[in-house]
């Protein structure tokens, strides 16, 4: 596997401090995150569009519908840019030049490859069991026809820059004891308790995997 940072255009430029050229990290933001932002060329014209994903291994997967515009041009396997952030805190700084963010961020580059149809089943696994672990086991089975109607897209991780950013403030030393107040505001995304979508999942317990997935995210 290639380290994360170690090409040229995954190399950062601006405050390199951030980098991390850890496997462990790159893997670590992937598992933890849920929304990938997907940025492609289309008809000369920019794309930029989120999507849910899965990885396994050295390997993210994207999926869609068959029908859809955006899917259909992945299908060509053309150059993509792929980058998932997770938003962990506001730095307040006594200006606002100083100010920023606590985070951890992903970018991959490289050329989408479309998954052969047998493959695909279990490509969907992954990314349905990346969103809420176990989930697969529980569910009723994916069909052929819905198999069929469905594109997924697989992305090496070979090509990727990691960039964390948690320093602490850090004002300028002419800024300090002139009454203006600095700090952190930490944030962060909760999972509250599930809604049953009918009278039928009113009746039923509540799956293991659900229930597990709101036991970690619940902060």
């Amino acid at each position: 596997m290639t380290k994360p940072g170690s090409t040229e255009r995954t190399t950062l430029k601006r405050q390199p401090d951030k980098a991390s050229d850890r496997q462990s990290d790159l893997h670590s933001i992937l598992d933890d995150n849920l929304v990938a932002h997907v940025g492609v060329v289309i008809d000369s014209a920019p794309l930029v569009i989120p999507m849910a994903y899965g990885r396994s291994d050295n390997v993210i997967y994207l999926h869609g519908s068959s029908g859809s515009r955006l899917m259909r041009h992945l299908a060509n396997e053309p150059e993509v840019c792929v980058s998932i952030t997770e938003l962990n805190a506001l730095k307040v700084a006594r200006s606002t030049f100083n100010s920023g963010m606590h985070y951890r961020a992903v970018m991959i580059f490289g050329k989408a490859k479309l998954v052969p149809s047998e493959e695909r089943q279990l490509a969907l696994d992954v990314v349905s069991n990346a969103l809420i672990p176990g989930r697969v086991q529980e569910a009723r089975p994916t069909t052929n026809k819905e198999v069929a109607a469905t594109l997924i897209m697989s992305l090496s991780l070979d090509e990727a820059s990691v960039k964390i950013a948690v320093n602490e403030v850090d004002d300028p030393e002419e800024d300090l004891n002139k009454g203006y107040w600095a700090g952190t505001i930490p944030l962060n995304t909760s999972a509250v308790s599930p809604i049953p979508a009918d009278e039928e999942s009113r009746s039923l317990p509540v799956p293991e995997s659900v229930k597990r997935f709101i036991a970690k995210h619940s902060k």
